[in-house]
């Protein structure tokens, strides 16, 4: 007779929304109600100027600040959850709810101090910033013949000069104007 052991993955399914005025407002709060009865954690995400068109603006109508005052319409009893390391998103919770909630301040840029994320476009462009508009292109790198141990170092020297914030990302572009699109830059 076999014996088989069984293993249990936790996944936790998150669902990102992008917030936009004049779009999906309307769905923030019933968003919000599927964390009740689910063990989901939904994700409410400032817009970003990655749009593809280059619309670049001064302000956004949906901060991470007034999503948040939004949801407590709702639930003025929603409660600050501790944070994970280096998580780009603030979570809450509605006391008794299964799930949470995520706002990531996205274009407010408030969680840059703590990010260790990067990305590498379809291109081949490492970007350690979604602002900056790619700082080492891995694939000329590889097809250059370069050995693993100096691309390693090229790596290394990228991430050792990221910027602070993704304003300073953004300054440091050649056109400062973010335009190209979240799908050409791994989004």
């Amino acid at each position: 007779m076999r014996h088989y052991k069984l293993y249990l993955i936790m996944v936790t399914v998150k669902i990102n929304t992008v917030v936009m005025e004049g779009k999906n407002t309307e769905d923030l709060l019933p968003l919000v109600e599927l964390t009740k009865n689910q063990a989901i954690s939904v994700r409410f995400i400032e817009e970003m100027p990655f749009n593809g068109e280059g619309s670049h603006y001064a302000s956004l109508t949906w901060t991470h600040k007034k999503i948040l005052a939004h949801i407590q319409t709702q639930f003025p009893n929603i409660r600050k959850l501790q944070d994970p390391q280096n998580s780009t998103a603030n979570h809450y919770q509605v006391p008794g709810f299964l799930g949470n909630i995520g706002i990531i301040a996205a274009f407010s840029r408030t969680f840059c101090g703590s990010c260790n994320r990067i990305r590498v476009t379809a291109q081949g462009a490492l970007k350690t910033c979604l602002y900056d508009e790619g700082v080492l292109n891995i694939k000329s790198l590889m097809r250059s013949g370069m050995n693993d141990d100096e691309i390693k170092r090229q790596l290394l020297v990228a991430f050792a000069n990221r910027p602070k914030d993704g304003f300073e990302a953004e300054q440091r572009r050649k056109e400062h104007s973010v335009s190209e699109s979240m799908s050409t830059i791994g989004g």
